[in-house]
């Protein structure tokens, strides 16, 4: 029988060894490499937990940021008026329909870089406006409650009716029509060219109607107007309500704090610079001089000079003239001259001509008086019942939820 040959024997290469060693070592692995093992898992375990903490804590951080601007910030109270309080995001909601109304408006105007920096610059601007708006509305409301006085679904509606019907006017004019001949040729100044003829009796104007609009046509100029204005019809009555009110508690206390008939003198002046000029032409006027002289003469005041310094008829705080003034001048009787006097404009001699303690107030004195006294009433009840606490951070909130970079 033949021998085989002995197969050769095979030679591992280094790498092979190498991985033999491995192999061995892991099965079988050293006390020392236990150790490695463990600290290198332990990193890592230590690794995933300070990535999850990381993850964990970033995630709170946005959330919390986004709780504290979304309710902790939104519901910040920036304004106390009396016992009702205003916060941040009663202010936005209020400042919305206003940013809605001016886009609106610009939109209809063009584009351009005039009108995009107006635009921004009303926007910043609303937010202090919005907020003094609130104010005065909310101390209106409070007055009126305290008084029982409101108003009633039925005189917005009405209110309503007439703004839409006169915007539709306004935007949808009626054509003139044009006279014919033969109404040129019967109207009336013919009389005119009689001489000594007297003119026809003219019969009183009738007012104006409140304009209406007919239901077909209501519907569409109501949503015309919104649209224009970028309003909801909820925000348009809010507004008008608001309206309505203040007029009615601006009347109120007008009549309350300006009656129609007032003490009131006749009076006129001499006004001059120099306090030896006034007091020579107060001599003369003591020695029989002619007053309406006098005035052509030295008085600085035009207003007066030219009806002989006649003031007319006034009542306190209604002269146009200082405190001052006026308490000299109610201090004197019919014909008495008051004494040399000086105030802001200048050295002044009075002669009061009538006094009575119940003048009809002229129609256009009343209603500025009416129209200051509210003024007043509403400028003292912010100083008393309103404390503000509206600041930058606060006005950069509500200009980041409109759009606006602060």
């Amino acid at each position: 029988m033949r021998d085989t040959p002995p197969t050769p024997r095979r030679v591992r290469t280094a790498h092979e060894s190498k991985s033999a060693a491995v192999r061995a070592a892991a099965a079988a692995p050293s006390r020392r490499q236990q150790s490695k093992w463990q600290r290198e898992q332990h990193q890592q375990r230590l690794l995933l937990v300070a990535v999850g903490v990381l993850v964990v804590l970033v995630a709170a951080i946005f959330a919390g940021g986004a709780l504290y601007d979304n309710f902790v910030r939104a519901n910040q109270v920036i304004a106390q008026v009396g016992p009702q309080s205003i916060t941040t995001s009663q202010l936005l909601d209020q400042v919305r329909p206003q940013v809605r109304a001016l886009d609106a408006q610009a939109k209809q105007i063009g584009s351009g870089a005039n009108i995009t920096s107006y635009v921004d610059q009303q926007k910043r601007s609303m937010p202090d406006q919005v907020l003094n708006d609130m104010i005065d509305n909310r101390l209106i409301k409070q007055e009126a409650d305290r008084r029982g006085s409101s108003v009633s679904a039925s005189d917005v509606d009405d209110k309503e009716r007439q703004t839409v019907a006169t915007f539709q006017a306004s935007n949808n004019p009626a054509p003139t029509p044009e006279p014919s001949p033969t109404a040129e040729a019967a109207a009336t100044p013919a009389a005119a060219t009689i001489p000594g003829a007297l003119a026809a009796p003219t019969t009183p104007p009738i007012p104006t109607a409140v304009p209406t609009l007919e239901k077909s046509a209501y519907d569409q100029a109501l949503q015309d107007l919104l649209t224009r204005n970028g309003l909801t019809e909820t925000e348009f009555r809010t507004q008008l309500e608001q309206s309505l009110l203040r007029d009615k508690m601006q009347t109120v206390v007008g009549v309350e704090a300006v009656p129609q008939t007032q003490e009131q003198v006749h009076a006129r002046q001499i006004e001059v610079e120099d306090q030896d000029q006034a007091n020579t032409i107060l001599t003369q006027l003591q020695g029989g001089a002619d007053f309406g002289s006098l005035v052509t003469q030295f008085s600085l005041d035009t207003t007066s000079k030219a009806n002989g310094g006649d003031l007319g008829w006034f009542a306190r705080g209604s002269s146009g003239k200082t405190k001052q003034f006026d308490d000299v001048v109610f201090g004197l009787q019919p014909g008495q001259l008051s004494d040399v006097f000086e105030d802001t404009d200048g050295w002044h001699i009075v002669q009061v001509l009538e006094r009575d303690p119940a003048h009809a107030l002229p129609a256009d004195q009343l209603t500025s008086a009416r129209q200051k006294a509210f003024d007043d009433w509403l400028s003292t009840r912010r100083s008393q019942d309103v404390k503000l606490q509206f600041g930058p951070s606060d006005k950069d909130w509500i200009l980041s939820r409109i759009g606006l970079r602060p």
